[in-house]
């Protein structure tokens, strides 16, 4: 569905100080918070809820409801539909756990608020939506649905979760709460500004995108941002990327690797997978993600000017001189 962009947010101080939901320190806010519709709640509570509270629930949050429903009975948001998904196997399992790591959507929806007002003060208009906070059994952490983006909590029960055991644990260590702020980030951005190379891009020109797409994500969640999250890493694992970086990038360079135009070549540097082997056996998935966050932070230490939607632009992450005029030179080359 198409929908109009919003203008940019008029920036409003509203301090708010809460504690994340991760346990970590408390975090100062200046953005208002978003409203997120408590779907997840409104699925475990309906059967066995009276018939005004049924009633209540099928009338309240319409859209978010209605955009749920689509995904998980293919559907509209009959009293059927509720009533079937609120006695369904994942409302079951994973209702117990989500209680005990999300007391309430509170600071969800004071994380969204922040990152829609940051992302207008940084010039990204990103569309009017509205947010909803679901339990499924669906591999998409976060899922757009027309105009309604649903938030999977199971998704971010913490690695130890058993109900992860099944996955790689490349896979399941940033399922953790700490990671949803710039998943959500992440996801927004990425929506509205998709990689474009064009035909015969090189690896670098997506390892700049992606990395133009970290510093966004970054300068999105707030000024306690931190990189090992906003890349998806372990602090051991970007510890090694930190280490290890002059010794990563001669490689990319050494092997041409940045200037081959294989889309598989550049998948094996930037997507999610168990090591980045090409650059290096011990390197954790997705290191070329991380030298291009390292190389648009240069560019922008020396082109301090630089927006970021020119930084998520075909303009920027295209063009053959970028390297020339970053002058990135890795601490430990």
């Amino acid at each position: 569905m198409k929908i109009h962009a919003i203008a940019a947010l008029t920036a409003m101080v509203l301090t708010a100080t809460i504690t994340s939901c991760d346990g970590h320190k408390a975090a100062t806010f200046e953005y208002p918070p978003v409203h997120v519709a408590d779907i997840y709640r409104s699925m475990a509570d309906y059967a066995g809820a009276d018939s005004a509270a049924r009633a209540a629930i099928l009338a309240t949050d319409t859209t978010e409801l209605a955009a749920f429903c689509r995904v998980v009975s293919d559907g509209a948001p009959s009293a059927d539909a509720v009533e079937l998904w609120s006695r369904s196997l994942p409302v079951a399992i994973f209702t117990p756990t989500v209680d005990s790591v999300y007391a309430s959507t509170d600071t969800l929806a004071q994380n969204i608020g922040t990152i829609l007002g940051r992302a207008a003060a940084a010039g990204i208009e990103l569309p009017e939506r509205r947010y909803a906070a679901v339990v499924y059994g669906r591999h998409e952490s976060v899922l757009f649905v027309d105009s309604v983006m649903l938030i999977a909590l199971n998704h971010y029960l913490g690695q130890e979760y058993p109900g992860y055991s099944h996955w790689p644990v490349y896979m399941r260590f940033n399922k953790a709460p700490q990671y949803m702020p710039y998943d959500i980030a992440e996801a927004l951005v990425a929506t509205e500004f998709p990689y474009s190379g064009g035909d015969n891009a090189t690896v670098l020109s997506r390892m700049l995108y992606e990395g133009a797409l970290t510093a966004a994500k970054l300068e999105l969640v707030g000024e306690d941002a931190e990189p090992v999250y906003a890349l998806g890493y372990r602090p051991e694992q970007y510890r090694f990327l930190t280490d290890e970086e002059g010794n990563l990038w001669r490689t990319a360079v050494g092997h041409r690797l940045i200037f081959d135009t294989s889309a598989a070549t550049a998948s094996q540097l930037v997507d999610v997978s168990p090591a980045t082997r090409l650059l290096d056996e011990r390197a954790p998935g997705r290191a070329g993600r991380f030298l291009g966050w390292r190389i648009v932070e240069s560019y922008r230490r020396a082109h301090p000017e630089a927006t970021l939607p020119f930084l998520l632009s075909p303009e920027f992450y295209n063009s053959p001189d970028v390297l020339t005029q970053a002058g990135y030179s890795p601490a430990n080359s």
